[in-house]
């Protein structure tokens, strides 16, 4: 009989009753430990390719990798240089992704950082689809939002959630931008320039949004992501919200906040706006 092909989501739920099983059998539920599940889905899938191993390995050109090796199943790699174990975990439950969702499309997968950052519904590839699931497996939505749940967000509020999840600050400030009613715009900068820009759908709706994909766009004069001075500001200052948006209302305001990861070499910015506040050219203020 064929197998059931797996989604992102139904993958995630199906492996997240597990979990929720084993937790209520007196199990620690989180952080996720990926490595022992990894190695135990494909047995309980009865699948006859299981992940066999999982391995810290030397591989400087991506974080992690899944190899199907003949007669034995699949290998999980990660990149031992990695520095922080939210990484580690992140890139073990990408890379688990791929197995339970695209195993039979491929014979390996070699991922990058780039490649654990860009999940939402908008992005399609099997990158995406990865990340779509580790997401919802590390930080299932019910939970999440009980620790998100804070009308001011702020960096300390998702380091928090980082901490209960096991995974890095990027990956929950990720999450909440992805899931949030709240208008908010999550960037992240490298040397005075974005390398993504993310807004929640509120804030696209009310024009508050960077088109950064194939192009340079650098940050604005005057915010604090680009003030070289502040290395942190963690629950944010207000900013007139036209430093960012040309041409939103002249007496709208932004909390901005800011995170220097020297582990990374990049910034982190995170823009909290009025729901209220609509940053399209006058002309289009009533097309949203």
């Amino acid at each position: 009989m064929p197998e059931a092909p797996f989604t992102p989501a139904t993958a995630a739920i199906r492996l997240t009753h597990w979990l929720d099983a084993a937790a209520a059998a007196g199990l620690q539920r989180f952080p996720v430990d990926v490595e022992q599940l990894a190695l135990y889905v494909g047995k309980e899938l009865k699948w006859p390719d299981p992940i066999f191993q999982v391995v810290a390995a030397d591989i400087p050109s991506f974080e992690g990798g899944l190899f199907h090796v003949e007669d034995q199943g699949w290998a999980l790699l990660y990149n031992r240089k990695m520095t922080s174990e939210g990484r580690i975990r992140f890139t073990q439950a990408h890379e688990l992704g791929h197995y339970l969702i695209h195993r039979l499309a491929q014979q390996e997968f070699q991922c990058s950082q780039a490649d654990m950052v860009h999940w939402g519904p908008e992005m399609r590839s099997i990158e995406a689809e990865a990340d779509d699931f580790a997401s919802n497996l590390l930080m299932p939505m019910k939970q999440f939002r009980a620790c998100t749940s804070a009308s001011d967000i702020d960096f300390d509020v998702l380091s928090d959630a980082s901490n209960k999840f096991g995974v890095s600050l990027t990956a929950a400030a990720l999450r909440w931008i992805r899931s949030t009613e709240q208008s908010a715009v999550l960037i992240l900068s490298r040397d005075g320039f974005m390398d993504w820009a993310i807004s929640s759908d509120k804030a696209r709706s009310n024009g508050a949004f960077y088109k950064t994909k194939g192009r340079v766009v650098e940050l604005p004069s005057g915010s604090i992501a680009a003030d070289e001075s502040i290395a942190a500001c963690r629950d944010g200052n207000q900013i007139s919200l036209s430093t960012w948006f040309e041409h939103a209302h002249r007496d709208a305001v932004a909390r901005e906040m800011k995170l220097v990861c020297e582990n990374y070499g990049y910034t982190l910015t995170l823009l909290s706006l009025s729901n209220g506040d609509k940053a399209w050219a006058p002309r289009d203020w009533g097309d949203t």
